[in-house]
């Protein structure tokens, strides 16, 4: 605020009222970086417990993980220590698979339906599947608890925040804000893009595709 809006002064105390709108507005900013997805920094790989038929769930077969979470890949454990990646099938590629409770095998492709179901080709039989998932930030709570990111993102936090919030503590300066605030969306962005999920042989990866719009 101090520094984007020009709005307090170093020691400056504003009303309850007034942080309680910059706390709604932060998540406001973490809501869009979340559905982007392209803008978060943590990718992590969670086990299943063991899993026997056809489908497991978000939640429940891979603890600590939520509907709709990101799959960016996933791979089957043969034997202590030997993992054996899986291919992704789109759900339409599932549907076509005639006989999907075949037996007797590993389980070697998956489909996730968008939420919480994750389907297996072959069927699992006791199998344990270790998902990679892209985190998504969770939400503020308060405005004193210090949060560890990378570099670079609370400067981009600050930037945003001052433009949602100029229209009303200072439109004067929203036109400056607004173009810290996109110049940080840019850098971020960037800063973000890793080669595995710019493109593909086929087509732009996910990332790219976002910022492209």
């Amino acid at each position: 605020m101090t520094f984007g809006l020009n709005r307090l002064s170093p020691g400056e105390q504003e009303d309850a009222d007034l942080f309680g709108r910059c706390l709604d507005a932060l998540n406001y900013i973490l809501d869009k970086w979340n559905g982007s997805k392209g803008l978060l920094w943590r990718e992590f790989f969670t086990d299943s417990v063991p899993i026997t038929g056809l489908t497991g769930t978000l939640g429940a077969t891979w603890p600590g993980l939520l509907p709709g979470d990101e799959i960016i890949g996933a791979s089957v454990r043969y034997s202590p220590g030997l993992d054996q990646p899986m291919s992704p099938l789109t759900m339409g590629q599932y549907q076509e698979i005639a006989l999907k409770n075949l037996q007797g095998a590993f389980p070697q492709q998956y489909a996730h339906d968008g939420a919480a179901t994750v389907y297996l080709y072959p069927a699992a039989n006791s199998h344990v599947i270790t998902l990679l998932t892209k985190q998504a930030a969770s939400l503020f709570t308060d405005l004193d608890t210090e949060f560890v990111m990378p570099q670079g993102y609370a400067s981009a936090f600050t930037d945003q925040l001052a433009e949602v919030m100029a229209p009303t503590l200072n439109p004067q300066m929203l036109q400056i804000a607004a173009t810290k605030a996109a110049a940080s969306r840019r850098r971020i962005g960037a800063q973000a893009i890793s080669p595995e999920i710019i493109s593909s042989t086929n087509s732009p990866g996910r990332l790219a595709a976002f910022l492209a719009g």
